[in-house]
């Protein structure tokens, strides 16, 4: 409902023949309360929008804070509600296949590679000699690695936003906010080879 529509409702509970509703003044009153009302209406919305990720948009700042995500200002909300559903979606797990279905579901195929340091007895020639510190770095190998594209879609976009975005990749952010505090990721992108 409008401003205009609210203040007719409210001329209607007034008292029958205490107010003149041809008054200016209090058509002016009406329609200022009516205003407001409709400003509490769509208020109300945003916030019943704002429960589900899908339809939040005013409110997708409040994800963003409670799940602790830094938002880049050239973000399109499709990229900001992508980055929320993978942390929310996100269960913790350390396991090498835990990282791997999870770069799955966002679209990527990796491996992990966790080196291990040259050893006297166990290493042969031809073996890298990593340093002993190696054992707290595993390596991410994504497969034909391609930067998502978003296009502007109603419902999914707002007005100002760019007809089609080339984001960054979500998988980095995400492994690096996940993996264990004692721990580095090495990200290494490997392009599709042509026959």
């Amino acid at each position: 409902m409008n401003g205009q529509d609210y203040a007719e409702l409210l001329g209607l509970l007034l008292p029958p023949k205490s107010y003149s509703l041809n008054g200016e003044q209090l058509e002016a009153e009406l329609l200022a309360e009516g205003h407001c009302l409709a400003r509490v209406e769509i208020k109300a919305n945003e916030v019943v929008n704002g429960i589900t990720l899908f339809f939040a948009v005013s409110l997708l700042s409040d994800w963003e804070r409670v799940l602790a995500q830094s938002v880049d200002d050239s973000m399109t909300l499709q990229q900001r509600r992508q980055q929320v559903l993978a942390k929310i979606n996100a269960t913790r797990g350390l396991s090498r296949n835990y990282f791997i279905n999870l770069a799955k579901s966002l679209g990527y195929n990796i491996s992990i590679d966790e080196s291990e340091p040259f050893r006297a007895g166990l290493g042969r020639a031809g073996d890298r000699i990593w340093t002993p510190e190696i054992i707290w770095v595993w390596i991410v190998t994504i497969d034909d690695a391609q930067v998502p594209v978003y296009r502007f879609r109603a419902g999914s976009s707002v007005a100002g936003e760019r007809l089609i975005t080339f984001g960054q990749n979500l998988i980095e952010n995400l492994f690096q906010d996940l993996k264990p505090a004692h721990t580095q990721v090495v990200f290494n992108y490997k392009e599709k080879t042509t026959p």
